[in-house]
């Protein structure tokens, strides 16, 4: 059987509607725009297989490509809850989360399940990081007056390296933290990161701090 074809899957769907192979035909009728197929060919199949991971799957993407998150959201939810790994749904209901504007608690609880399954997804890390670093934030802004915060800015801050993204230099750099934002910076530099884009933002920094 060729999956790669519509016309074959169609065949075989028309013939036997118990197929295990009813979301790879849902997938052909999603990439070529056809969301009604779609999504009826997802729920005839998973009447016979209602905890399919993959039909769940499709049927969330066929609902989210509608404009229905809420239902999409329900969708990969499902997925995951039958104890799939499925990084793709993840990523997507963490998405969707965020869309919807869900509780930060509940979207990092997401994107840990997607650091879990996929430790280098750089969107994921962005995300926590930068939400870890606003935590830490008012602690460190506590300690220095106005008056006396050139003088301060010295003051030794510890930065885990694992926290030090360019999106961790722009939050400091927003709170005035501009020394540690710099500090921030050498730890990208040390790890290979964008050589160019670091040289520009310690040049936009110690351009401030000299104004």
């Amino acid at each position: 059987m060729d999956l790669l074809s519509r016309t074959a899957m169609e065949l075989n769907f028309a013939n036997n509607f118990e197929t295990y192979l009813f979301p790879v035909l849902a997938d052909h009728y999603l990439k070529d725009g056809d969301l009604e197929r779609a999504r009826k060919v997802c729920a005839i199949g998973l009447e016979y297989h209602p905890e399919n991971s993959d039909g769940l799957f499709v049927l969330g993407q066929a609902s989210q490509s509608a404009g229905d998150l809420q239902q999409a959201e329900q969708l990969f939810k499902s997925v995951l809850k039958n104890g799939t790994v499925h990084l793709q749904a993840a990523t997507r209901l963490a998405e969707i989360q965020l869309e919807l504007q869900r509780t930060e608690t509940t979207v990092m609880k997401t994107w840990h399940q997607v650091i879990k399954w996929d430790p280098g997804n750089h969107v994921a890390r962005e995300w926590l990081d930068s939400h870890e670093v606003k935590k830490t934030l008012p602690k460190i802004k506590q300690k220095k007056s106005k008056k006396t915060f050139p003088q301060k800015q010295n003051d030794s801050v510890e930065i885990s390296p694992r926290l030090a993204t360019f999106t961790m230099v722009t939050v400091l750099r927003n709170q005035g933290l501009h020394h540690q934002a710099l500090t921030v910076l050498d730890i990208l530099e040390k790890k290979g990161s964008d050589k160019k884009r670091i040289k520009s933002e310690k040049q936009e920094i110690i351009k401030m701090l000299e104004e």
